[in-house]
């Protein structure tokens, strides 16, 4: 798998989190993506899909820093 192709799945890994959390009056934070795409991860069972998350989730924990 290429970066392009890794960086993609990452991106579309954290576009699906975020469409899932997004609701008309509610407010979204960093740490909610997080949370979800850890959950997310532990409950996938495609390896490609957990290292998608595993990388979003380094990805956006360095934003709190």
């Amino acid at each position: 798998m290429s970066d392009d192709t890794a960086m993609q799945d990452i991106y579309t890994i954290i576009g699906t989190i975020v469409a899932r959390l997004l609701k008309p009056d509610g407010e979204l934070h960093l740490q909610d993506i997080v949370c979800s795409l850890h959950n997310y991860s532990e409950q996938s069972t495609e390896q490609l899909e957990k290292k998608a998350c595993q990388e979003a989730i380094r990805l956006l924990s360095r934003q709190f820093h």
